[in-house]
């Protein structure tokens, strides 16, 4: 992404969509929405801007476990 800033960038993860763009206040305009086949833990994930190259590390949202042993009585 060369030429933008690091706050002028915004980065959303929403399950397994991540949204790239830039604000208003940027010299370049970008917009994008990745889809992936695993939801991402947002916690877990990092973004690095430099020398205009954007790096996202993206973690897999481990499984939830919902299966219980129930005590019969």
């Amino acid at each position: 992404m060369p030429g933008v800033a690091r706050e002028h960038l915004t980065i959303d993860v929403d399950g397994a969509v991540v949204r790239v763009k830039t604000t208003a206040e940027a010299p370049r305009q970008y917009q994008a929405a990745y889809e992936l086949p695993e939801a991402i833990d947002a916690d877990a994930t990092s973004a690095k801007l430099e020398n205009g190259v954007l790096t996202l590390t993206l973690a897999k949202k481990k499984p939830v476990v919902t299966a219980r042993t129930i005590a019969v009585q």
